[in-house]
């Protein structure tokens, strides 16, 4: 009996990992983009399908931080909304189909910035998740994640072997670091005055990001 649970559970294992589908976002997990005063600005992550097998994805609005007079519209690969609804299903893809969230800005004449988190996961696999996010400002306005509204210290930038994070803020703080794909590799509460070590030796070289609530600061790892 024993030897069938372990094999049952092997099973399993095995099947989500072999069956899983596998996606990135385009252009990356952070876009960053300017947004023009009296016009609808399309802002588009596209998903990108590796494996060209067939893939429906969903999605999950987590944030939504902009200016009161700003007009923003959702689309995904399927449907367009009005404003921004709590969570969507994509139509399926197949081969070199990329779905996407399409946002349609409309910010008026109100300069400012806005924030967007969403999180966007596999029809019937909610654990193969990433998250992405919108950073978006009018012209001649700091974008959300601008680095100098952090107390947050990231060294050496860039990094080869070893990476430091430190908090010089006066409160605890949650910190996460995504990978260029938008997956979640560290995440750990940093309090005033520490200092993080982290082993990035075998991570990737690429842009990561750290990010904490609505901002974020650009990591390259190089090799």
């Amino acid at each position: 009996m024993k030897f069938f649970v372990l094999a049952l559970l092997g099973f399993m294992f095995w099947a989500n990992n072999v069956f899983a589908q596998t996606f990135q976002p385009l252009p990356g997990p952070v876009l960053e983009q300017e947004v023009a005063f009296q016009q609808a600005n399309e802002c588009y992550i596209f998903f990108d399908n590796l494996l060209g097998d067939t893939l429906q994805l969903r999605w999950r609005s987590f944030s939504v931080s902009k200016p009161e007079d700003w007009v923003i519209d959702l689309c995904d690969y399927g449907l367009c909304y009005t404003g921004i609804p709590p969570n969507g299903t994509m139509n399926a893809v197949y081969d070199t189909i990329q779905p996407y969230l399409k946002l349609i800005v409309q910010p008026g004449t109100t300069p400012g910035s806005a924030w967007l988190w969403f999180r966007v996961f596999e029809k019937d696999n909610e654990s193969n998740a990433l998250d992405v996010y919108f950073s978006l400002y009018t012209p001649g306005t700091t974008s959300a994640n601008e680095p100098e509204a952090l107390d947050i210290e990231v060294f050496p930038n860039p990094a080869f072997d070893i990476l430091f994070v430190e908090n010089k803020g006066l409160q605890s703080e949650w910190l996460e670091i995504l990978s260029p794909t938008g997956r979640k590799i560290w995440r750990r509460p940093v309090s005033p005055g520490e200092q993080k070590m982290i082993e990035v030796n075998t991570w990737p070289a690429g842009l990561y990001y750290l990010a904490r609530g609505s901002h974020f600061q650009k990591i390259l790892i190089q090799k």
